[in-house]
């Protein structure tokens, strides 16, 4: 083999192999209303309710926000403002993690 093909192969095999991780960190989402919050955890990890769920996260579970104290305490005061307001939120998790644990919050206007 030259070292040309071998470089062309690499750069082949490279681009392969990002577009395969790119793709395999699907995110689920779950739109609604939150109902409960419980902060009994924290700063660890925040738990709540919402009034809608799907096959992964069913309604009844306790969806889970688990990262650094400081995001913990911000995403806990998204939250409260979503309960307090009634505002529906956009939560997302890795496709397919049974624990329901949010990778981002979105607070909805609508």
């Amino acid at each position: 083999m030259t070292t040309s093909f071998k470089g062309r192969m690499m750069k082949y095999v490279l681009l392969l192999y990002s577009l395969v991780c790119m793709n395999s960190y699907g995110l689920e989402v779950i739109t609604g209303v939150v109902t409960v919050v419980e902060p009994s955890y924290m700063p660890g990890t925040i738990s709540f309710h919402m009034d809608t769920g799907n096959a992964t996260c069913p309604k009844n579970t306790w969806p889970k926000w688990r990262k650094d104290p400081e995001n913990n305490k911000a995403v806990y005061g998204t939250l409260l403002a979503a309960l307090v307001s009634g505002k529906k939120i956009n939560f997302y998790f890795n496709d397919g993690d049974a624990n329901c644990t949010g990778t981002h919050l979105h607070l909805l206007n609508d």
